[in-house]
Order: C-alpha cells, then structure tokens, then sequence
C-alpha cells in the first residue's frame, strides 16, 4: 500500500471535466485507488465520489493505492494533481 498527499493546485479547483480526468486516468490501473479528505474515502474509480468532494485549491487530499501497479499509479495521480488536471 502507498498513501500520498495530493494538493489541489488549479487555482477553480477540482471541476467535474476535471473528475472526469481524474477517474479516466484511475481507470488505467488495477490498483484500489481511494481518496481520503476531511473523514471520507472515496473510490477515485467513482465520478459521483471525485465530484461530490467539491475540491478547492489549496485542499489536499491522502491518496491510497493498493495493488501490483501502486507505484505507477501514485506517481501518475501525483503528476495529474500538480500539473491541474492536464494531460
């Protein structure tokens, strides 16, 4: 298991075309990946779960990864979160 911490960093923060990136890019791996923010977890597989955080800039959420391609996937998720969404 690997957890990370993401910050939002686009400065509207987290839009639903964002979500959709997101759980497009999460779809990519095998692994669990979940995101823990102010005592929830969601499945970053999940749309409703990714646009219902309602992400800001400056939030920063645990990413957690379980799974054969953790590694890869945490490092993706990280550069997703810093680049703002961009592929």
């Amino acid at each position: 298991m690997v957890l990370r911490e993401l910050e939002v960093k686009k400065a509207d923060g987290v839009s639903s075309a964002d979500a959709q990136t997101i759980v497009h890019r999460a779809m990519r791996y095998d692994s669990e990946i979940f995101f823990e923010w102010r005592g929830r977890k969601v499945n970053a597989k999940s749309l409703m779960g990714v646009v219902s955080m309602a992400l800001k800039c400056g939030d920063k959420v645990m990413a957690i990864i379980k799974g054969e391609d953790q590694d890869e996937a945490v490092e993706d998720m990280d550069g997703l979160f810093a680049r703002g969404f961009k592929n």
